[in-house]
């Protein structure tokens, strides 16, 4: 893909938001690669402090603790310079993770029906809140309770049926849209 010719200066940091599965971190490495900012997961970073897997933080801590040092993640990130953030999907359903991220970053939810997220998950291991014996009933029942904070993103991408390239040209679009900026520059 060639290097996008979006100005990206002095702007805030963009956090990808969406249920778990949706692409959100393999998404957010191209999109910081294209626009030139650092990456940063907040899973990622969480398993990093604590040296843990989410599986492990969610088997010995419990779910409060995770979403605890999860909000202590957000905010040191969004405190940083510009970057793109992969939220973990829970995180914007957390109302002060919300409200921090409506205030000082773009949000971008990243949407997928539930048979798009089905396959995506099928083989996936490291996922606490589907460790049930029916992965697509709790998948239903987390998209219906998050889909409604979801909606409050500045942006929302479909990303069914699109390969990866097709999803990123679609956020710049609507990022030079969202933010009106003059395409001539380069970032």
């Amino acid at each position: 893909m060639k290097k996008n010719t979006l100005k990206y200066n002095n702007q805030p940091s963009i956090v990808l938001i969406g249920i778990m599965g949706v692409g959100k971190t393999s998404i957010g490495r191209l999109l910081s690669e294209e626009i030139s900012l650092p990456f940063y997961d907040t899973d990622n970073e969480i398993e990093k402090e604590l040296e843990l897997s989410i599986s492990d933080i969610f088997e010995k801590h419990g779910e409060d603790y995770f979403r605890e040092r999860e909000m202590v993640i957000f905010k040191s990130l969004i405190n940083k310079e510009a970057s793109i953030i992969s939220s973990g999907g829970g995180s914007f359903i957390n109302k002060e993770i919300q409200r921090k991220i409506k205030k000082d970053c773009i949000s971008i939810w990243l949407k997928a029906n539930e048979e798009t997220l089905i396959e995506r998950l099928k083989n996936s291991k490291n996922r606490p809140l589907l460790d049930v014996g029916n992965r697509q009933k709790v998948l239903s029942l987390l998209l219906k309770e998050r889909e409604k904070e979801y909606s409050k993103a500045d942006i929302k991408i479909v990303v069914d049926g699109l390969d990866k390239s097709l999803v990123i040209k679609k956020i710049l679009k609507s990022l030079k849209s969202y933010l009106i900026i003059d395409e001539n520059e380069k970032i």
